[in-house]
């Protein structure tokens, strides 16, 4: 079983106890195991939301106060105002439930949540050939159109939540910035976070998505990062064309 697979099984099944998916979780060292982990937090997490205690007695009033006409009318009454506030409730609950799924399913979340498992690679310091970083983008069917950055120590074909990546850290300065480029993912924002310590932008290419993070990493290495990899993916930048006068 591959990692893409154990992660949709999760996304699917988040409670099963299929012997192959926990001999995964536990051998493999590409994140599944804190894929795992999340997933039954949030599990936990809706379980908690939804598990809303009977006020005690509830019945017995209920039952008491269909006893006459009067309490009956009352109770329409009072029943018609609990289910407005019922709904109420509901519709706070139910939104309040969306945004924290859409939240932890974010490009931004995931790629964050991704890195428990990746730090050691911040640690490498040796560069990488330009074949080896080519090597990284064809295991994604894919192929850099300029030369890779400077300083490259490490690439991997990764999946990023139910998106597969190339997972790359250049060293900028000494400063390990990651990059993790979507092929085919075409709806990226660009914009910056900060979220669990780490830095990011996230930048949409012509061809899919490039995120980046670094803990600490300096505005100038980020944009050398950026810059390095957005030439190396889409190709050099064309000169501004002069016009004689």
């Amino acid at each position: 079983m591959n990692c893409l697979d154990f992660r949709r099984r999760i996304g699917s099944e988040p409670r099963s106890r299929d012997p192959e998916l926990l001999a995964h979780r536990d051998s493999c060292r590409d994140g599944c195991a804190a894929f795992w982990q999340r997933a039954q937090r949030f599990e936990d997490d809706i379980e908690a939301a939804m598990n809303i205690p009977v006020p005690e007695g509830l019945a017995d009033r209920i039952l008491l106060a269909q006893a006459t006409g009067e309490r009956r009318q009352q109770l329409g009454r009072r029943r018609s105002w609990m289910a407005m506030a019922a709904s109420v409730l509901i519709a706070f609950g139910g939104v309040g439930m969306f945004w924290r799924y859409a939240d932890q399913h974010s490009l931004d979340a995931l790629a964050v949540a991704h890195m428990p498992g990746e730090m050691d690679a911040l640690a490498l310091t040796r560069p990488m050939t330009d074949d080896q970083v080519e090597a990284g983008f064809v295991g994604r069917a894919t192929h850099l159109k300029g030369p890779a950055p400077g300083m490259v120590t490490y690439v991997h074909d990764c999946v990023v939540g139910a998106y597969p990546v190339v997972h790359a850290v250049t060293r900028m300065d000494d400063e390990p910035v990651v990059a993790l480029y979507m092929p085919g993912k075409m709806d990226g924002k660009a914009g910056t976070f900060q979220r669990d310590g780490w830095d990011g932008r996230e930048v949409p290419l012509r061809e899919g998505t490039l995120l980046l993070l670094a803990q600490g990493a300096s505005h100038k290495a980020m944009d050398t990062a950026e810059r390095g990899w957005r030439e190396a993916i889409e190709g050099p930048a064309s000169p501004t064309a002069t016009v004689s006068l």
